[in-house]
């Protein structure tokens, strides 16, 4: 009750401050959810409240301004203030100019978009694939004539998922150990052990103008009942990769002389920098939709291979109101260290006694024979108030298949409370 108290009295102080001379043509809007989950591996138990406050505001026919404040709590007695979205809005003739942190939604497939370059996953929420946060871009949309629109943005800050607290450490230590145990297997008779001073470097990427990322799509609509996007994309991965060639450097080897041997390892991580060339495709064939969804990966880094990903699927509305979602995934490795991910994805939904609903949710990766399943029972209180029940299960044959999801993702218990004003 503290923890709700907190986040309310910190709502009306934001109202105020932001609505301060602004309160002419503002438009305010909100969202309340609480979370908790119960773990059946450890019996562990965590919860989350996040309240996000959204304003917007026309400044004239020409331009408007949207703020999308968010105060949350992820099971602890602080509540973190952030704006998960700050833009304005300039509409021109042609052109549609944004500034500000912002969503910029490419990609059509279902929650998994490869074309989908800027904007990083929440993974501290029940569901990681829902929500995306926002980056501090500029970015602009023309239109153009016979139903061409050409999009670009960029970005000078580079921004990566956000995994729960400790998460991010956890997985960059079992990583460093997976390194140092092929390490020994490469150099037979010498030990070799992760430096405890410096066992792993934490990967950043600067904040300056080199370093700066960008990308344009050009799509064409209504092209044969299909919108068709070429895209590209200059600049760093979301996901730590080991620097090889700097990790091999901080061990010192002499076959026969042990005494100038230093067999410490520091694994050193890094965001890699990678050009990109997308494809989308959507559209309708009959009732159905259909999309296909992919991307080329050429990274400057020597040792990482050239790899690509694409995403595949359709939808459905059967006439008793049963919705399915069927997709297909393939996600090549980086490296021979990484594995191939080559998954079947289904998502299905049906409203039952008038106003409630059921979700079913499931993953299986062919290559390694793992799945996770997640049926849901939507409670509605309301038009405004929804309480969702569910579980987990999953089955992970292999270490790597789902490392970034299997510490946040495993056999479950879990409740959400969403109420929308």
């Amino acid at each position: 009750m503290r923890r709700v108290s907190e986040l309310v009295y910190l709502a009306l102080g934001i109202f105020l401050i932001t609505s301060a001379g602004l309160a002419q043509d503002l438009e305010i809007s909100g969202q309340y959810r609480g979370e908790f989950e119960v773990r059946s591996a450890d019996s562990s138990y965590a919860h989350q409240q996040w309240l996000n406050l959204y304003f917007d505001k026309s400044l004239g026919q020409d331009a408007g301004m949207h703020l999308d404040v968010e105060l949350n709590s992820y099971g602890t007695n602080s509540v973190t203030p952030l704006f998960q979205e700050a833009y304005v809005d300039y509409y021109t003739d042609y052109i549609d100019w944004r500034f500000g942190k912002q969503v910029i939604s490419w990609g059509s497939a279902y929650q998994l978009n490869p074309t989908s370059y800027f904007n990083p996953y929440d993974l501290t929420i029940i569901n990681p694939g829902e929500k995306r946060m926002g980056v501090i871009a500029a970015s602009a949309r023309y239109y153009g004539p016979q139903r061409i629109e050409i999009a670009g943005a960029i970005t000078p800050f580079h921004s990566t998922h956000q995994l729960p607290p400790g998460s991010e450490r956890m997985l960059l230590a079992q990583t460093a150990a997976q390194v140092t145990q092929g390490l020994n297997q490469s150099v037979p008779g010498i030990t070799i052990s992760p430096d405890p001073n410096n066992p792993y470097s934490i990967p950043v990427v600067p904040s300056t103008l080199e370093k700066t990322s960008g990308g344009f799509q050009v799509t064409k609509r209504g092209l044969w009942n299909f919108d068709v996007s070429l895209s590209g994309y200059h600049g760093y991965g979301k996901f730590f990769g080991v620097d090889e060639e700097a990790t091999g450097n901080s061990i010192t080897v002499i076959p026969g002389q042990p005494n100038q041997t230093d067999p410490l390892a520091t694994v050193y991580f890094y965001y890699p920098e990678v050009n990109r060339v997308g494809l989308d495709i959507i559209g309708t064939l009959g009732d159905a939709g259909i999309w296909v969804e992919g991307i080329q990966n050429r990274y400057t880094n020597d040792h990482l291979d050239n790899a690509f990903s694409v995403v595949g699927g359709a939808d459905y509305r059967f006439a008793n109101d049963l919705y399915l979602v069927g997709q297909g995934l393939y996600i090549q490795g980086r490296s021979e260290d990484e594995d191939d991910v080559t998954a079947l994805m289904i998502h299905g939904t049906k409203t039952v006694f008038g106003f409630h609903g059921i979700e079913l949710t499931g993953l299986y990766d062919l290559e390694s024979e793992s799945y996770f399943l997640q049926p849901q029972f939507n409670y509605s209180l309301g038009n405004a108030v929804a309480l969702e029940f569910g579980g987990t299960l999953v089955h992970l044959n292999n270490a790597q298949y789902g490392s970034l999801f299997s510490e946040m993702i495993g056999d479950r218990v879990y409740g959400r409370l969403t109420v929308d004003f």
